[in-house]
């Protein structure tokens, strides 16, 4: 077959063996662009590949770091639930006298429970309350104990114009105990 390829040539006259060499060149070049195209896309789709997976990694690191602060965090709420004993009645009265703010209905609400952690709940009304004292009673909850907190508010405008209406939860974060009390 060799031979018969290489008698071929040898019988074209020399413009037909110009315009064969001539298209095996258009061809071989051909080729080597056509290839060469498609390893160089192939390289920036796999550098664009590795950029994304530098950021991505590192987003990772970055959230990593974010997650053991909140681990942490958590795991210090968790310790001082743990340790904590709080008597939400008895924190609230102590606020209470101390600012001397007049309540006009305690009610308590079924607790939530989440896990081994119980949320005690207490609804308030205060009556007629100026709200520089009603302020200084809700700073006087928060920072009452570390657990101790209002879980929602609600206030409302006296027709005088002074006084405020304020009904509000109190709640406090409580370990549940290991006999269900």
């Amino acid at each position: 077959m060799k031979e018969k390829l290489i008698e071929a040539i040898n019988n074209f006259s020399e413009r037909e063996r110009t315009i064969l060499v001539a298209f095996l060149t258009f061809v071989m070049i051909f080729i080597f662009v056509a290839i060469w195209f498609f390893m160089s896309s192939s390289i920036d789709d796999r550098k664009d590949t590795i950029v994304e997976q530098e950021k991505m990694i590192q987003e990772m690191v970055s959230k990593k770091e974010i997650f053991k602060k909140a681990q942490a965090q958590a795991t210090k709420m968790q310790d001082s639930i743990d340790s904590s004993n709080v008597n939400l009645n008895s924190d609230i009265s102590a606020v209470k006298e101390s600012v001397g703010i007049p309540i006009s209905s305690i009610k308590e609400i079924k607790p939530r429970k989440k896990g081994d952690i119980s949320i005690e709940r207490i609804e308030l009304n205060l009556r007629e309350v100026p709200l520089d004292q009603t302020l200084t009673f809700l700073y006087g909850l928060e920072n009452k104990g570390r657990n101790v907190f209002v879980d929602s508010i609600t206030i409302k405008k006296r027709f005088n114009k002074q006084n405020y209406d304020v009904s509000l939860v109190v709640a406090a974060m409580k370990k549940e105990s290991a006999n269900g009390e």
